[in-house]
């Protein structure tokens, strides 16, 4: 994965200005220069999780867990925000994009690193989707608790004392 590490300070910074492009114009200067992870939680989260995917690109050996470990943090922060799947997960591709117009490679090498971006695109579908469903449970529990408190309060439905499990037996 030579290509990879002899380009990365380049295709890094250039994978990190395409995904920043996602967000509004007028967030992305903070995102891209604010340093402090607790005051720009976001820029630091895909910074990170961007930095650590290409290392784990860029390896010798493909470890999916590494790949895995670096992804989750920045999937979880898009499952949330208001994008559409492929908004969410089209990063990844990007990377292809920005390798292919940045230098020439031999076609064996370019296909592994291809390979492992489509892996990480699985890898990242998953997560994204296990994100989603808990996000969506979520809402449904609280829309279920808030729809029974309303009931309570207009008498419709009472709530029922607790037992006492001495009682009961």
């Amino acid at each position: 994965m030579g290509i990879l590490q002899q380009n990365r300070e380049k295709w890094l910074k250039k994978w990190l200005d395409t995904v920043f492009a996602t967000y509004p114009a007028e967030s992305v200067p903070f995102f891209r220069n604010t340093a402090d992870t607790f005051a720009n939680p976001v820029g630091a989260t895909i910074k990170t999780g961007l930095a650590s995917l290409y290392d784990a690109l860029a390896a010798p050996q493909f470890d999916p867990d590494t790949a895995k470990k670096a992804l989750e943090p920045v999937v979880k922060l898009r499952a949330v925000q208001e994008f559409t799947p492929a908004q969410a997960l089209g990063f990844l591709y990007e990377l292809k994009t920005i390798m292919g117009a940045g230098a020439e490679s031999p076609r064996e090498e370019k296909g592994e690193i291809f390979s492992r971006i489509d892996a990480a695109m699985l890898m990242a579908f998953d997560l994204y989707m296990e994100n989603k469903r808990t996000i969506y449970s979520l809402r449904a529990s609280q829309a279920r608790d808030n729809v029974r408190q309303l009931l309570i309060k207009k008498n419709l439905i009472c709530e029922l004392p607790e037992i006492d499990p001495e009682l009961a037996k």
